[in-house]
């Protein structure tokens, strides 16, 4: 894989980590122009850690097709987020925000080098994909983070009426943009030909469920006292759970391959 491919990728792990881990820890100092509640904080950081967890992985693949899913990940990522700071800059841009410089710089020039490099680097999904067996875990993940992601940006005062705890729809549908994220990385992984990118897009996931989780225990008094509650810490540890069973299922059928080609040679 060319280093500039790789530089990318690694440029957009420091941005997913320096954002995720300073929300997760110091909620008050998250690079983010919004004054949102440290709960909304916590959960964001999950969202960047989860995304910066998968690109940082396809930044030491060996080949450029097995971090395509990443690259084009990131794009989709920067692009929408890009599409609602324009369409709420009065939200983004008010008097007194910091980080509002750095912000617009990341996610102008970010979805842009995405689409280079997509375009003129051979980082385009391929035509034809395969199906493997841990598609149906994988469309499900796409249908459903989609859906969600999809009703978070496009009604997000309905959803808020349903979220666990206190959602601005602002950031509602900035938390639409990394589900739809995760939404099109899934659909992805499900028809992806490389063995590595779906594991990296397995840990990612699985990653981002515990976060989410994480998250929400450090503020459960904030969440409603609704059913909503339970079934939002029964979806993620169902989700979590998931996603473990299905690396390791994963990881002993790359284990059986490489045991195949060894013997070959």
């Amino acid at each position: 894989m060319p280093w500039w491919i790789r530089a990318y990728l690694l440029f957009a792990a420091v941005q997913g980590f320096g954002i995720g881990l300073t929300g997760m820890i110091l909620p008050a100092e998250m690079q983010i122009p919004l004054r949102i509640t440290p709960l909304n904080t916590r959960f964001v950081a999950a969202l960047y850690l989860g995304g910066g967890i998968g690109v940082l992985l396809a930044a030491f693949s060996r080949r450029r097709s097995e971090a395509r899913l990443f690259v084009v990940g990131f794009g989709v990522a920067t692009g929408l987020i890009m599409l609602i700071t324009a369409l709420h800059w009065s939200d983004f841009m008010a008097d007194g925000l910091p980080h509002r410089p750095v912000w617009l710089f990341d996610y102008v020039v970010d979805p842009l080098l995405a689409v280079a490099l997509v375009l003129g680097a051979g980082m385009a999904p391929p035509a034809r994909g395969t199906r493997h067996g841990l598609t149906p875990l994988l469309s499900v993940q796409a249908v459903v983070f989609g859906a969600l992601g999809l009703l978070l940006v496009l009604v997000p005062d309905l959803v808020a009426a349903y979220w666990p705890w206190t959602l601005p729809p602002v950031l509602g549908q900035v938390y639409g943009c990394f589900l739809l994220t995760f939404s099109v990385g899934a659909a992805q992984a499900a028809r992806e030909t490389s063995p590595r990118a779906i594991r990296d897009f397995l840990i990612a996931s699985l990653g981002l469920t515990l976060l989410v989780l994480l998250a929400s225990a450090l503020h459960l008094d904030r969440f409603k006292a609704e059913p909503v509650t339970p079934v939002w810490f029964a979806a993620f540890g169902v989700g979590a759970a998931a996603f473990a069973v299905g690396l390791a299922a994963q990881g002993r059928s790359m284990a059986w391959r490489r045991g195949v080609e060894t013997l070959a040679q």
